[in-house]
């Protein structure tokens, strides 16, 4: 999301005039649509490649970056690590304490009393942490292999989980599907709130029918629509700021199914905040 390798935030901050138009999606044959077919939905490379763009709209690298830090002033504390787990909410709580739970002794064991103290109250006040030290012992932490486990275990059981368990209820099947779905998990949550993506899913269906009823292509395209409305108008206010300039995250996916790849079949280019990543 930069034109070199400026800070995800720091580019998204520059994309929001690029990001507000909705491209159309051009119509693929039914045929280019195949279901993924595989456990979960994804094939081990399909899950990697989406893994992969989720990093690129994450922090504008292909590579996870299980050690990023930083408070985007988003109202939800510190976002870090792979899946921007956040203080106010108890995502990063989860990881810090599963850690804790294999390795005691820690760089971030100490800030578990505050980040469950954040957590109870929603809270994204980062002082009592104090946040500089807070960041600095996550990045430390993230040398650790244990830390970068714990952190792949927290994303598949909060979020590739509940986003493939979404997916078969709504009937879809194909890759790039599960991909924008696996996506919206991790930007909106799986909770009961207006902006989680359960929300998203049942406002689609509710638009178009369920996958199968309406057509993949056609239910993606709603989607689509659906969470772009949603990243530019959040229930959330806290979140309006950031979210408006992170539309280009959904016209990215939009912009591959408009190629006809619903498979992920790689490689291939996406662009994304003015900047193109190959997605090996």
């Amino acid at each position: 999301m930069r034109p070199t390798a400026p800070s995800r935030r720091a580019l998204l901050a520059g994309a929001a005039a690029a990001v507000a138009v909705a491209l159309g999606l051009a119509a693929v044959p039914s045929a280019a649509v195949p279901s993924a077919g595989a456990a979960d939905g994804l094939s081990p490379d399909q899950r990697r490649r989406a893994d992969q763009l989720i990093s690129v709209f994450e922090n504008s690298t292909t590579e996870i970056q299980y050690g990023y830090a930083e408070n985007i002033n988003d109202g939800r504390g510190v976002t870090a690590g792979r899946a921007g787990f956040t203080t106010n909410d108890g995502d990063a709580l989860k990881v810090v304490r599963a850690y804790t739970a294999q390795v005691p002794d820690n760089p971030l064991a100490r800030f578990v009393p505050e980040l469950e103290r954040l957590a109870a109250a929603g809270s994204g006040d980062t002082g009592g942490l104090p946040e500089g030290e807070y960041i600095a012992a996550w990045k430390e932490a993230a040398q650790d292999r244990a830390f970068r486990q714990v952190q792949d275990a927290q994303v598949d059981q909060r979020y590739f989980g509940p986003a493939m368990s979404q997916a078969d209820r709504a009937g879809v099947s194909t890759a790039l599907a599960r991909a924008e779905l696996y996506d919206a998990s991790i930007q909106h949550g799986n909770g009961t709130e207006y902006d989680a993506l359960p929300a998203l899913v049942a406002r689609t269906n509710g638009k178009v029918g369920t996958a199968g009823q309406a057509g993949e292509q056609v239910w993606l395209d709603a989607f689509f629509d659906v969470r772009i409305d949603d990243l530019t108008n959040p229930g959330n206010p806290d979140t309006a700021e950031e979210w408006r300039k992170s539309v280009d995250r959904v016209e990215a996916l939009r912009r591959i199914a408009r190629t006809g790849n619903y498979t992920l079949d790689g490689p291939f280019t996406v662009t994304a905040f003015g900047a193109d990543y190959t997605i090996a």
